[in-house]
Parts: C-alpha cells; sequence; structure tokens
C-alpha cells in the first residue's frame, strides 16, 4: 500500500483529546455518466454523497456496500468499484449527536459504477435520505454540501470528476485496499501558505522541503506533464467563461527562478490567455507618476491570467533595503498596497501570490553556472554581487514584507525553490487548486448542435 505522505499538522484541541469517526462514502455515478446525491430530512438545501460510519470490526469495503444498499437500496452486485482516496477529515458541529465522543469524521471516498437502472433505488429501507437524484458533474455546486463538508466534497469532486483523474477497472474489489488506494494528497496552500496576521522568519523555513512529493525529479516529471496538461484545460475554461481575472505576483531573491518557474509552469497554455509582465527598474516617465500607476495598468481582464515577474512589492523592497527614499516612504506603501489588493480582489481577481524562497549558498552556484556557460552570461549583472552583499537585509525586509501584507483576499506562500523541479511541480498543483476554486465551466450553448448544418 503506497505510503501517506499527507503533512502532519499541528492537532487541534479536539484532535488531541477526541478520535475521528471511519467513515466511508461514495460518489456513485451511472450509466449516463451522473452522480447520485442524496438529502436528508429537513434538511431543503443541502445535498450529500452516500455515506456512513465504519462499525468496529468492519472492513471499508463491506461498511460501503452496506451503507449504499441501507441508503439507497443499491445491491453490491449492481456496483464496480474503480478507485478510492482515504484521510479525508471533517469536524462535527458542536450540537452532533456524536460531537461528545468525537471529533469529526475520517472518511475513504470511494469511486463507483452503477450499472442498474437510474429509477431503482430504494429509499425506504433506512429513511436516511428523503429525496435522491442524479446530476451531471457540471451542475453539482459546492454550496449543496453541508458547509462542514464542502472542502471534502470540492477534493473528492476534483479527484475523480472535475479533472477527469483516470479509473481503473478492477477485476477484484476486495484488493483495492492493497492495490490501488491513494492517500489524500496535502494542498499546496496547506503546506506553504502564510497565515494573515502571522509573523515569519525566512531564516526558519526551508528552502529545501519536499514534503509534498515523495520520489524524485524523473519521478516528478510525468506527474508535472500531466499537472500541465490539466492547467491547460483549467485556463481554456477560464478563457471561454470570461468571468473572472487571475493575477499571479512572483517575488524572490536574485537567481529565485522566477523566468524557469514561468517558462516551465505555463508552457502549455494558450498564449492567448496569459500575459507576463516583468517589473525592471522604473523609467523616469513612470516616476513621473504614483508608484502603482505602471503596475494598474498591466493588472489582468476577465478571462486572462497575468503574471507579475516582480511587481509593486519591489517599490517597498528595493526603496527599504536600497535607501532610495527616506523610510517614512515605504513605510505608507504598505497600506497602499493592501488597499490596491483589496480592490481588485473585490472587484473579482483571484491574487495568488508566490515568494520563491532559495538559499544563500544556491544563489552563490547559480550565479556561478552564470559566469561558467557563456550562453548565461547576458543575465549576470555586477549589481547582483551588491545584492548578495545585503543578503541579510532583503532577507529580512522580505520576512517583515509577507508578514505584513498576507492577507485573507491575497496571501503569500513561500515555496521552497532550492529544487528546481519541486519549485515547479509545487506552483502547478498551487494552480491548480487555486484554479479549482473558481469552479470554472465552459459557457452554456442556447443552440442545439445536432440541428446545425454546416453548409458545403
Amino acid at each position: 500500500m503506497p505510503t501517506d505522505n499527507k503533512k502532519k499538522s499541528k492537532p487541534s484541541k479536539a484532535e488531541q483529546t477526541k478520535p475521528y469517526r471511519p467513515n466511508v462514502a461514495a460518489i456513485v455515478v451511472n450509466n449516463e455518466g451522473r452522480i447520485a446525491l442524496g438529502r436528508k430530512p429537513g434538511t431543503p438545501e443541502c445535498w450529500q454523497f452516500p455515506q456512513g460510519g465504519v462499525d468496529d470490526g468492519e472492513d471499508e469495503l463491506k461498511a460501503l456496500y452496506r451503507e449504499l444498499w441501507e441508503e439507497l437500496g443499491i445491491k453490491k452486485s449492481q456496483l464496480q468499484v474503480l478507485e478510492s482516496i482515504s484521510g479525508f477529515r471533517y469536524d462535527y458541529h458542536p450540537d452532533h449527536s456524536r460531537a461528545k465522543s468525537h471529533a469529526g469524521q475520517e472518511q475513504t471516498i470511494y469511486h463507483c459504477h452503477y450499472s442498474g437502472r437510474a429509477d431503482r433505488v430504494d429509499l425506504t429501507i433506512s429513511n436516511e435520505f428523503c429525496e435522491m437524484l442524479w446530476f451531471s458533474p457540471d451542475e453539482i455546486r459546492l454550496d449543496w454540501f453541508p458547509e462542514n463538508k464542502r472542502h471534502v466534497a470540492r477534493q473528492a469532486l476534483n479527484a475523480f470528476v472535475w479533472r477527469k483523474v483516470r479509473s481503473i477497472p478492477l477485476s477484484e474489489p476486495s484488493k483495492l485496499e492493497h492495490s490501488f488506494t491513494r492517500s489524500m494528497e496535502t494542498p499546496v496552500t496547506d503546506r506553504y501558505i502564510i497565515k494573515p496576521g502571522s509573523k515569519i522568519d525566512l531564516r526558519e523555513i526551508s528552502t529545501r522541503d519536499r514534503a509534498l512529493f515523495d520520489g524524485s525529479k524523473e519521478d516528478s516529471l510525468p506527474v508535472f506533464d500531466e499537472l500541465r496538461n490539466q492547467l491547460r484545460e483549467e485556463q481554456k475554461k477560464l478563457f471561454a467563461e470570461n468571468k473572472h481575472r487571475v493575477l499571479v505576483i512572483i517575488q524572490a531573491m536574485d537567481t529565485g527562478g522566477k523566468d524557469g518557474l514561468i517558462k516551465h509552469v505555463f508552457s502549455r497554455v494558450d498564449p492567448q490567455g496569459v500575459e507576463v509582465a516583468a517589473f525592471k527598474k522604473p523609467t523616469e516617465h513612470e516616476l513621473a507618476h504614483d508608484f502603482l500607476w505602471r503596475v494598474h495598468q498591466k493588472v489582468p481582464r476577465n478571462g486572462m491570467i497575468t503574471i507579475f515577474n516582480r511587481s509593486h512589492y519591489e517599490d517597498i523592497i528595493a526603496v527599504r533595503v536600497k535607501k532610495i527614499y527616506e523610510d517614512a516612504v515605504w513605510k505608507r506603501r504598505y497600506q497602499h498596497v493592501l488597499d490596491f489588493e483589496r480592490m481588485l480582489s473585490e472587484e473579482g481577481t483571484k491574487i495568488i501570490k508566490l515568494f520563491l524562497h532559495i538559499s544563500k549558498k544556491e544563489q552563490k552556484e547559480r550565479l556561478v553556472a552564470r559566469l561558467e556557460n557563456p550562453n548565461k552570461h547576458w543575465k549576470f549583472l555586477p549589481e547582483d554581487l551588491e545584492d548578495r552583499a545585503r543578503w541579510s537585509e532583503f532577507e529580512s525586509a522580505y520576512s517583515h514584507l509577507i508578514s505584513k501584507t498576507s492577507t485573507k483576499f491575497a496571501p503569500w506562500h513561500v515555496i521552497p525553490a532550492d529544487r528546481k523541479w519541486y519549485r515547479n511541480y509545487s506552483v502547478a498543483k498551487l494552480m491548480l487548486e487555486q484554479l479549482d476554486s473558481l469552479n470554472l465551466r465552459f459557457p452554456e450553448i442556447d443552440f442545439d448542435p445536432t440541428k446545425i448544418v454546416v453548409p458545403d
């Protein structure tokens, strides 16, 4: 069985004193590709997957078959289990009848194919559901689910349905647990986000962490390849829907890998839907305006991803460390930046902020590589060494800046970047998580394509 590489987060008080109850749930898909959702009595606007607890001494698969029989009247012979994911957790509401003994439930979610007739389900065996309907994947909305279960529903639908993860038919479903169960992956956000209000010291954050991938660079390449394919598909929906805007802000020390990241992660998306804005030293014309003037012109429009290679944060970091202006200038710019990003967010822009975190040792190796390779001489600037001499000052300034400007509407993610392949993998995965949160869909058409005849 694969090793569970799920990040071990600090347990809450509930986790320290109460266990999580084992539970199984099912995404049941019928012959038409529609998914079964049930509604409990007294919850007119809440839908959920069939689910239930695992009894003491009971095998999870037996619990799955039992629950689907009791809740939907579906027989084991009508089911084919395709795949499962374990490790989903959600907490009980304090008023829940089991909240006194358990913190919540830990689920294994099974992806199943139902071969029977959609109109032959039976809700009377247990009366768990008062209504059950079959929905197409594109119809399902996360706000249909109970609030405490929405994060689980999003991740499960994303894994099995919305991202079209390949299902593996099994000739012997009983062997599923030993052969095909894959652990719930730790979201990049959970691992590398800087929570609003927290203070960080970059010296205490690893530049070589690789908790999200248990394998070598070679092992990561086919996975990264698939992530880029999925990113391409999500970007198509973003562009076609023409409803959301995505702004990716990238900051790093010199040689941090901003150019390489952009080239590798976004190499397969449609060039029509992505723009890159590189903010270098301001020109005289730009300096004649407020410091956000040149930045605001480059923010994305509907349907677009815009990537800032450096950004408005240079007008705080460089001004502070190089003492271009008096301290009062960069200090008041914090509030200007926060107001600017809040406005963008409230107007519909998804903001993804990345700090590519490299070590001083890694920077030296990259600078030396530029000097040794004639094709990279153009990338080496003498002032790079001047900035390197201020490493500690830049590190301290970035620590303060990230702490002060990581907000609920625009949080920072500090990405370990000494390993270029892991940096690329982590950011590609993060981009998919962020785009997934937008629930992107291709626009609905108002005509019947089967009735359209293209003339010769």
